[in-house]
């Protein structure tokens, strides 16, 4: 009786280098990534006009903010599974279509409630997407090199953001408004047709849900050309560990106390994170800054993160974690607060969110990498994705606490230091982290992981 050749296909991609047909994906799913830090930007600095041209109160633009936030994480949490039933590429296509369409929908807003609406569902098509393009980006290379990619990925979050800031800068003045989301949509929509044409489903997926064999040779074939596989093999995807444990073991084994402050370092540095690009420009506006130098300093803050993000690895494998991201975080407290007390010179604005994204830029990859090497392997995804959930929720939680304190009347200048001061919390909570030995090569290959 004859045997059909077994491929295991995890070991076939571990055994190879990542191929032109691979940084395809990459490239991809890094533009979908893009889209998130282009979203956010682009509504912090249109945000001060919707506010004047819908009537909309100053307090109320937090819940404009939040609401794409609260889409995201709703969309991340219900669309992942679902990417895991149905598939990767459609859930990815779909997500990014839903995101594009509303984010135009957000240009024709007449009313408060429509806006909120359309941010809402924008976020939750970003949202919905994430999952599968971490996903789909991870699955086609060597497990040794997935810190990487996933880092190289969320590098596109501050770029988009860069890109978000540049176009405002000239569109805003020109055009007005509505022009950013119109082409902030469209961009989706192109990328969503490329990944209908270019992008392949994930092999681990197909193998999983019991695909049929030639249609995964092809996909093998095509990503690795040249390779020699039939259609009648049989394939199989070596068994990974799972990430799926119980969340009272990170408390287990005296890692209690630092997963609170690990919690609490998260939950300041991604609330001030997302705070300060979609705040900013409304708050400098109040002091005399036109929105288009805005967004000038802001594409400088999220160029900066970028080196920020580059250089955390390397400084926390030197110097180690607790100390480099507790000065981090001091340090952008500092630069953010410093913010406010600058205005109206775009000059000292420009110069204060440089160091602010260098800083804070360094901070939260340097955080992620901490929670990576805090928790033992069998926890480490635990650990890592209930860590930046809480971050998550900082980053919802922070406009919503801006727009309070602007109905209590706050000073703009306050509200910057009080924002910037909450920080140094985040900053203790890291120097008060538990001295142990950490694991230097680790740090160097998960720093700058998902942010």
């Amino acid at each position: 009786m004859k045997t059909e050749p077994s491929v295991d296909v995890g070991a076939l991609i571990d055994t190879r280098g990542i191929g032109h047909a691979q940084w395809l994906v990459i490239v991809l799913c890094g533009l979908v990534a893009l889209l998130d830090g282009l979203d956010l930007q682009s509504i912090g600095l249109a945000a001060p006009i919707i506010r004047q041209q819908l009537h909309i109160p100053p307090q109320s633009l937090g819940l404009i903010f939040s609401a794409a936030l609260a889409g995201l994480a709703i969309g991340a949490f219900a669309l992942g599974p679902v990417a895991d039933r149905i598939g990767r590429k459609g859930v990815l296509i779909v997500s990014t279509i839903v995101f594009g369409c509303f984010t135009i929908g957000t240009a024709y807003t007449g009313t408060f409630t429509q806006l909120l609406v359309c941010r809402f569902l924008a976020g939750l098509g970003l949202g919905g997407a994430m999952p599968s393009f971490i996903s789909l980006a991870s699955e086609y290379v060597p497990t040794k090199h997935r810190a990487a990619i996933v880092s190289l990925l969320w590098a596109a979050f501050p770029l988009g953001g860069v890109v978000g800031g540049l176009m405002a800068s000239r569109m805003i003045p020109a055009y007005g408004w509505h022009p950013i989301f119109i082409v902030g949509g469209i961009i989706p929509l192109l990328i969503a047709f490329l990944l209908i044409v270019a992008l392949p489903e994930s092999v681990a997926f197909m193998i999983n849900r019991g695909r049929p064999g030639p249609r995964i040779a092809h996909t093998l074939r095509r990503m690795f050309p040249g390779l020699a596989v039939t259609d009648d093999a049989v394939f199989v995807m070596r068994r990974e560990e799972s990430g799926r444990v119980a969340v009272g073991e990170l408390f287990a084994a005296g890692r209690g106390f630092g997963t609170v402050l690990l919690w609490v370092a998260f939950f300041f540095a991604f609330m001030i994170l997302v705070t300060n690009s979609s705040w900013s420009p409304s708050l400098l506006r109040n002091l005399g800054v036109p929105v288009e130098r805005s967004a000038v300093a802001l594409a400088v803050f999220n160029f900066g993160s970028l080196f920020g993000s580059a250089a955390a690895g390397a400084l926390i494998a030197a110097f180690g974690p607790v100390w480099v991201l507790g000065l981090t975080m001091i340090g952008g407290a500092i630069a953010y607060g410093l913010v406010g007390f600058a205005a109206p010179s775009i000059a000292d604005i420009t110069i204060a969110q440089a160091a602010f994204g260098v800083l804070l830029g360094c901070a939260s990859s340097g955080l992620i990498a901490l929670a990576a090497i805090y928790y033992p392997s069998a926890i480490r995804s635990t650990g890592v994705g209930w860590a930046t959930a809480v971050g998550r929720f900082g980053s919802f939680v922070g406009p919503l606490v801006v727009g309070a304190l602007l109905a209590h009347h706050w000073p703009v200048h306050t509200i910057f230091a009080a924002i910037g001061g909450s920080i140094m919390i985040g900053a203790v909570a890291c120097l008060l982290m538990p001295r142990r030995k950490y694991d230097a090569g680790s740090v160097g290959q998960v720093a700058d992981m998902p942010h």
